[in-house]
């Protein structure tokens, strides 16, 4: 650890209160949604994507056989309830080699992926996920089995944090509704704020703890790539 326990509570406060604000956000915007759904569906007219995300669209970045099943705003919405959900499975994973002061902070950042979970779940429909993405668990797997102690465990859930920023940033450059890429931007900010905290706690340099400088990188990719996020085209 490179700073205090207590400066450690208090960074990890700082975000809990940002957390709270985003997530307020996050359900007016998810109101937002249903109030354009019922009315949609009550007026007779085919739902808008600007009301449930029913316009399909092709991700660029998914090979072709992903590509071809063309996933829409819904299914984004429960990709990204998956990945926070195998999020939250792998701090519990982690928790055993962390030290009594680390492992309540590690707790708070758990349950924000928790409740990041159940509101992209919420705004998912018929799309959200049925629990943990279970391949982004298994890509994890050996990784956490190999962790031995605290410094280990935080240099993972460093990377981990980076990566579900990326994936969100990527989320924004793809989604077709404004409703659900405004509701997506109000928890990417706190995944990146997750990262900048334990940077700070392992000692990274600012360039270490901005990667990708001050703008989240949009870039998916197959796991291995630390600046990239992760694609549904491996993950899906």
């Amino acid at each position: 650890m490179h700073i205090s326990h207590r400066e450690l509570d208090r960074l990890a406060a700082e975000v809990d209160e940002l957390h709270h604000q985003q997530m307020k956000t996050f359900q007016e915007e998810a109101a937002d949604l249903h109030v354009d759904t019922v009315r949609a569906a009550r007026s007779g007219l085919a739902v808008p994507a600007a009301a449930g995300g029913a316009a399909l669209i092709a991700l660029p970045f998914l090979s072709s056989r992903v590509a071809a099943q063309e996933l829409d705003d819904q299914t984004i919405a429960g990709y990204a309830q998956g990945i926070e959900l195998a999020a939250v499975a792998a701090y519990e994973a982690a928790a055993g080699v962390l030290s009594r002061p680390v492992r309540r902070v590690a707790g708070l950042f758990r349950s924000h992926h928790q409740q990041h979970a159940d509101a992209f779940g919420a705004v998912a429909g018929a799309k959200m996920a049925a629990g943990p993405n279970q391949k982004l668990v298994t890509a994890l797997g050996p990784t956490l089995s190999g962790i031995k102690n605290e410094t280990a465990a935080l240099e993972f859930a460093f990377l981990l944090e980076n990566q579900a920023a990326y994936t969100y940033a990527g989320a924004l450059t793809l989604l077709q509704d404004p409703q659900y890429a405004a509701a997506t931007s109000t928890i990417l900010p706190i995944e990146a704020q997750h990262a900048v905290v334990l940077g700070l706690a392992l000692g990274k340099s600012v360039a270490d703890v901005f990667p990708t400088e001050a703008f989240e990188s949009s870039t998916l990719g197959d796991g291995t790539d630390p600046l990239a996020g992760l694609a549904p085209a491996t993950f899906a």
